[in-house]
């Protein structure tokens, strides 16, 4: 009996070893989840270029508070007329460290005063920076967003959510979805529930403090339990030498898959455009490649499209916003791009019809890091950084009419 206590013991204790090495690796930046190797799938055929355009008023509202620095602008309606905004701010040498959000009740008219929901006052970060949003099937919002670990490496970096029970009023207290050094957090919900989270990371190639990472990927964590608990990561998109970034991920309509635009800043093109089937959620044997014919060129037209931002219309029509130099001649600071809104098809190919929010900057000013916002059938939103000749970043909402 003792012996037989004794191997009973031993199962259990190995089991419960079994189960914390998973939860450990859970959080493991260098150790992604095995992927279940799905047949390769094709997209939906749809050779058609769209003749959508997009006309642009002259005017915007700037919709951030006033500080030095203020970016990565992202609204969200969460139910009729009441939209959620968020973006990060600073003063001059910190301005990716505290994430604000304002709340509209009349679809974007007039907003409530900024309200900090990250400060840069924990000594274990260096501060909170890309702030998402998502309204989940269950009416809860959940804020994600980048955590700046304090020292920066992959023990302390990391994702972090926060969940709102009351439609964005107040939001609970923060949870670590995964650690390692990442960047630009971004979410789609499936019909079925499953919540899937993307985010950059460099965790792979840091070393720590004062590293240069010249690689990264694309890593997806999935959730079915509105966001309590969070799966192992899994690469989704990786292309050596291009470092794909700034992944936005869309679910099709009329079952076609989902898709998410990277830029590759160490290439002269970009977007490029990811797609997965519903039935294989990212889980081939390999990632997107031109060969396997899951990824492509967003675009033919000759531009660099940096922080991509991609939505479907209710036509099936895709839109996507991308910065770049404009024709420009802008020097070596990013922050005087530009910003080009192109159209595409129901499965994001044959990106054409540019235009320009933002005509006619000088080259001493910019406009980046956009996002786009469907404020009625007819009315497009674009919501930009706008950079002016004396280094501060302002948000910006302009609308576009839908022709």
């Amino acid at each position: 009996m003792k012996l037989l206590q004794s191997k009973i013991f031993i199962v259990l204790l190995s089991g419960l070893l079994l189960v914390s090495c998973k939860e450990d690796s859970k959080t493991d930046p260098d150790t992604p989840a095995p992927i279940t190797s799905a047949p390769d799938d094709l997209p939906p055929t749809d050779t058609s270029t769209p003749n959508l355009t997009i006309t642009w008023e002259e005017t915007a509202v700037k919709v951030s508070h006033d500080v030095y620095s203020a970016e990565y602008g992202r609204a969200h309606r969460v139910k009729g007329d009441t939209v959620l905004l968020t973006y990060h701010y600073g003063p001059l040498g910190n301005e990716w460290d505290n994430i604000a959000i304002r709340r509209s009740i009349d679809g974007g008219e007039n907003w409530s005063t900024a309200e900090t929901l990250m400060a840069d006052d924990n000594p274990n970060y260096y501060g909170f920076s890309n702030p998402e949003l998502i309204t989940l099937q269950n009416g809860d919002v959940l804020l994600a967003y980048t955590g700046r670990g304090r020292p920066d490496d992959n023990a302390h970096a990391n994702i972090q959510i926060r969940v709102s029970k009351d439609r964005g009023w107040t939001f609970g207290p923060p949870q670590i979805v995964t650690t390692g050094r990442s960047w630009e957090p971004a979410m789609i919900q499936l019909p079925d529930g499953e919540i899937e989270l993307f985010y950059s990371s460099e965790a792979k190639w840091w070393s720590g403090p004062g590293d240069t990472a010249e690689q990264q990927e694309i890593l997806m964590v999935r959730s079915t339990d509105n966001g309590a608990t969070w799966s192992y990561p899994v690469q989704v998109a990786y292309t050596s030498g291009m470092r794909d970034g700034m992944a936005v991920p869309l679910v099709l309509q009329n079952g076609k898959g989902m898709v998410f635009p990277v830029e590759s800043v160490n290439n002269t093109a970009s977007p490029w455009i990811l797609w997965s089937s519903m039935e294989a959620r990212w889980d081939y044997a390999g990632v997107g490649t031109i060969q396997n014919e899951r990824r492509w060129l967003a675009t033919r037209a000759p531009i660099w499209g940096g922080a991509p931002f991609i939505i479907q219309l209710p036509s099936g029509q895709t839109v996507l916003s991308v910065q770049d130099r404009g024709g420009r001649t802008i020097g070596s600071d990013w922050k005087k791009n530009t910003m080009l809104v192109l159209v595409g098809n129901s499965v994001a190919k044959n990106f054409s019809n540019i235009s320009y929010p933002w005509p006619g900057l000088p080259v001493n000013e910019g406009a980046y890091y956009s996002s786009l916002f469907l404020k009625d059938p007819q009315t497009l939103v674009i919501i930009t950084t706008r950079n002016y000749a004396n280094g501060h970043s302002e948000v910006y909402w302009k609308e576009g009419h839908i022709q």
